[in-house]
């Protein structure tokens, strides 16, 4: 078949193509209901929850995590289409990891001396890496094999901001059985979580999402 013939066909063509979104959200989402049960079970929920939620500094275990997974989960699905080559919403996440960074850096200048390492490392840092890392990887998998589904002009990109979605979903889930809340430790290492997550997601959607 010629080259102009195929074209035609494919103009010609006017199925419309299966939305992702829905897909997306409910694969993803049972990937991290699989990492809430999995919390629930093997950690449990912090029993001064209710409590924790009124003091501001605690909140933002949650809110910094959300605010990086909802513009980076907008933009994986948005990089879903080719001719998106430009996704204002992919630089939200960075513009908060800054943010976040500039804290942690006040918080660690003002801490007082010989407790830097004591705060950041607080007493449950492995278990806390261990546990956003896993959360975030059991929705992302499948998350990347319906993102597949598009074509995205940046691969590792895309799977780098599925990444950051559910890495950041994944340290709220963790957030409801952490009560480590001084921001050296859970700026440390949610952060870390998270970023790890977003490279996992970036070298998987390399291999995963290329066409």
């Amino acid at each position: 078949m010629r080259t102009p013939t195929l074209i035609a066909l494919l103009a010609a063509d006017a199925t419309p193509p299966r939305p992702i979104a829905p897909r997306l959200l409910l694969r993803a989402g049972a990937g991290l209901l699989a990492a809430v049960v999995l919390l629930m079970l093997v950690l449990g929920i912090r029993p001064d929850l209710r409590a924790a939620l009124d003091e501001p500094v605690t909140r933002m275990k949650w809110l910094l995590p959300l605010a990086v997974a909802l513009p980076a989960l907008y933009a994986a699905l948005r990089m879903t289409r080719p001719q998106e080559h430009a996704v204002p919403a992919r630089w939200l996440p960075v513009l908060i990891g800054g943010g976040a960074l500039l804290w942690w850096l006040v918080a660690a200048i003002s801490a007082a001396p010989g407790t830097l390492w004591p705060d950041m490392r607080g007493n449950s840092a492995i278990q806390c890496l261990i546990s956003i890392t896993l959360f975030g990887l059991l929705p992302l998998f499948p998350g990347l094999r319906v993102l597949a589904e598009g074509a995205s002009p940046a691969p590792a990109r895309s799977g780098a901001m599925l990444g950051l979605a559910c890495g950041g979903l994944a340290a709220c889930v963790y957030a409801l059985h952490c009560n480590e809340d001084l921001p050296l430790f859970f700026l440390t290492w949610y952060g870390i979580g998270i970023l790890i997550v977003a490279t996992v997601g970036a070298l998987a959607g390399r291999r995963m999402l290329r066409w």
